[in-house]
This record gives structure tokens, sequence and C-alpha cells, in this order.
């Protein structure tokens, strides 16, 4: 016969722990960053973005990469998981970025090649 009694008697729950740190706000730069035409103009290139195939092998279902230096939604790519992810190993962009550029090409050069991709699949 099972009970819930201890030696001083029946068991306590414990009751959930409450967070000792506010949640942080968003800042009024932030929201305004948020509300701009900046921020819908990259979101609408960064869905272009994701149409396109992967730039290393081609395949469809892509993520879209932000270029770090200067970090912008205009300056993106468009790499598979297998090509994104560290945990895929070698030839992954964030198992070594040193590595995935000596590989592939300079940032400027992925970028250019994005935009001809815009260009001949969209006509923009």
């Amino acid at each position: 016969m099972a009970t819930n009694m201890k030696r001083g008697g029946p068991l306590k729950r414990k009751t959930a722990l409450k967070s000792t740190k506010p949640m942080p706000r968003q800042s009024a730069k932030r929201r305004a960053y948020l509300a701009s035409p900046e921020r819908a103009a990259g979101k609408a290139h960064m869905e272009r973005v994701a149409q396109l195939p992967c730039f290393v092998c081609g395949c469809y279902g892509v993520e879209v990469h932000h270029i770090p230096d200067p970090r912008s939604d205009m300056r993106v790519m468009p790499l598979c998981p297998r090509h994104h992810r560290r945990e895929y190993g070698v030839g992954a962009f964030h198992y070594s970025k040193r590595a995935f550029y000596a590989l592939h090409g300079s940032p400027e050069f992925l970028l250019a090649w994005v935009d001809a991709q815009l260009v001949n699949d969209t006509g923009f």
C-alpha cells in the first residue's frame, strides 16, 4: 500500500520558483527600428533570398544567413542546414567561418552572387 506520508506527515509540494530578473523592456530606439520602412525592406529582401537555392549545393529549403561586419538584413545569403549549422561539421559556415570563406569566396563575392540570382530569377 503506497502512501504519500513521510515520518513527519504528508509530502509538501514545492512551489514554482519566481524569476528574479524582470523581463527587459524594448528600448524606444528598438521599437522605432522594428516599425521603420528599413526593417520592412529588410524583411522583404530576406523573404526573396529564402526562395533561392543553397549557395553551395543548390538544394532548396534554405536558411537565411546574415553576413556580419556590418550585420544587416540586406546582407544575407541562402544556405541549406548542412552548409549553415555547426553540428554538420566541416563545410558548414558556423563550423569554420574562415574555411568557408576560403572555399567559397569573400563575403562581397557571396553578396554579389545573391544579387545576381535575385535579378535573374525575379527581374528586380
